[in-house]
């Protein structure tokens, strides 16, 4: 056998160590082709691992977004977009985003059926920022009403600002009376999807009596609550106090068009053929003409279950708390035993209504399982995260009826300026007005 010389020996070498020089070229080459490509598709697809964090040049500045709101981060003189894997930065300002990318699946026509004192104020506001971060239109009078309640929107109309891009809208957020998907569609997309939101009838009730100065007007004429649930006539000189308490939950989403005698309790009900098969066409109706109800009880997991069907973010859920008390009324078992069954015999169509859509949403808790749970905690975190940069709580007298102390939203001094922290604080009042506001500049469009 020859022996190798050294001169081979040496071009042997030569020849591994070019061939490792090559496959870390190639290896270098193929990570950076993979990296670009998960940038490239970046806002198509969620990364549910971590909040999604990306890198915006936005006049010089690089801008780092996280939970859908942005971060300043430092000075830059040149665009780029990276993967941020850990989104914790030190003297960040948190602002608003306008995204670009909704998604192809979804859905920005929605009509919210505002349900008194069952969550439905924190709904409009997410529809608002939703709608207003993406030019969206909304139905709105040009007057200075808040509300087309007690009417249905045709009834109401008096003259709405123009829709944006063309004759439909896209968003309904204030309190109105329904009567139909077929009513709904004159004026709102054809897609549009409907919601409402419910609460168990007996805390609901108990909210709106307080809420609306019904008990402070029972104690001075010397009257209890079960007194007046026992004879609604008490309060005869209030013509919206029955609208308000008697299966106000059900009038809201269509009830008024059926032939359900008004003021009716469930023991006639329930004695009159009749009414029985009317209450079951209401229910079934329901059914038919609204895409999702919400729970009240379970408002979390009722929105993380609309965010899967509009095809939204979780981060398009973000809220703070609106039009809560600062002291809910306190009520020893007992009190509140005697109460259930009295708000039952006076409200039995709420009643059942809510149990119908409760054991629905139940179901589909029970289907998502673990995930939904995941997703509540995410969504939960984001809500305290900001909530604590943003606010401070302060007891404030309600803008309308001056009944009750709720808890309002105070910006901190500090974020003052912030849109953002603005934008989620705003009361009712405040975020209508901002609203005409934005309507009528086109939806900022011109």
């Amino acid at each position: 056998m020859e022996k190798s010389t050294p001169v081979a020996t040496s071009k042997l070498r030569w020849y591994l160590l070019l061939v490792i020089v090559i496959m870390l070229l190639t290896l270098s080459a193929l990570h950076f082709l993979r990296k670009a490509k998960q940038q490239d598709i970046h806002g198509n697809e969620e990364d549910h691992t971590i909040h999604q964090s990306v890198v915006h040049n936005t006049n010089g500045s690089i801008v780092v977004q996280i939970h859908g709101y942005e971060h300043n981060v430092t000075n830059v003189t040149q665009e780029s977009i990276v993967h941020i894997n850990d989104p914790e930065q030190e003297n960040t300002t948190w602002r608003c985003v306008n995204p670009d990318y909704i998604g192809d699946n979804a859905r920005t026509s929605v009509a919210l059926l505002k349900v008194h004192k069952a969550g439905s104020t924190t709904i409009a506001s997410i529809l608002y920022r939703f709608g207003i971060r993406r030019r969206l239109s909304f139905i709105m009078q040009k007057d200075n009403t808040h509300q087309f309640w007690p009417k249905t929107i045709d009834k109401a109309y008096k003259g709405f600002y123009p829709a944006c891009r063309d004759d439909k809208y896209d968003i309904l957020n204030i309190h109105s009376r329904y009567n139909g998907r077929d009513i709904l569609t004159n004026y709102m997309r054809e897609d549009t999807y409907v919601i409402a939101p419910l609460r168990h009838p007996m805390d609901q009730m108990m909210s709106g009596l307080y809420y609306y100065g019904y008990i402070n007007k029972l104690k001075k004429m010397g009257k209890t609550i079960e007194e007046f649930l026992d004879n609604p006539n008490i309060l005869t000189n209030d013509p919206l106090a029955m609208r308000l308490m008697w299966n106000s939950m059900s009038s809201v989403i269509g009830l008024d068009d059926f032939d359900i005698p008004k003021g009716s309790k469930k023991s006639y009900l329930i004695s009159k053929p009749k009414y029985i098969k009317e209450i079951d066409r209401f229910l079934n109706w329901t059914e038919e003409n609204i895409d999702f109800f919400l729970i009240r009880e379970k408002f979390d997991e009722s929105l993380i279950l609309l965010k899967d069907r509009l095809g939204w973010r979780i981060e398009d859920l973000v809220y703070f708390s609106l039009n809560a008390a600062a002291e809910p009324p306190k009520r020893n078992r007992r009190d509140t035993n005697r109460l259930r069954i009295k708000t039952e015999e006076f409200s039995y169509i709420d009643y059942l209504l809510y149990e119908r859509m409760k054991l629905k949403l139940d179901r589909m808790i029970e289907e998502k399982g673990a995930e939904l749970e995941v997703e509540v905690s995410k969504l939960r975190s984001l809500n305290k995260e900001f909530s604590e940069y943003c606010l401070e709580k302060v007891e404030v007298d309600p803008t309308l009826y001056g009944a009750v102390k709720i808890l309002g939203n105070k910006v901190k001094n500090e974020h003052k300026d912030n849109k953002c922290c603005h934008q989620t604080a705003l009361n009712e009042l405040q975020y209508v007005g901002e609203i005409k506001k934005y309507m009528a500049n086109s939806c900022g469009l011109d």
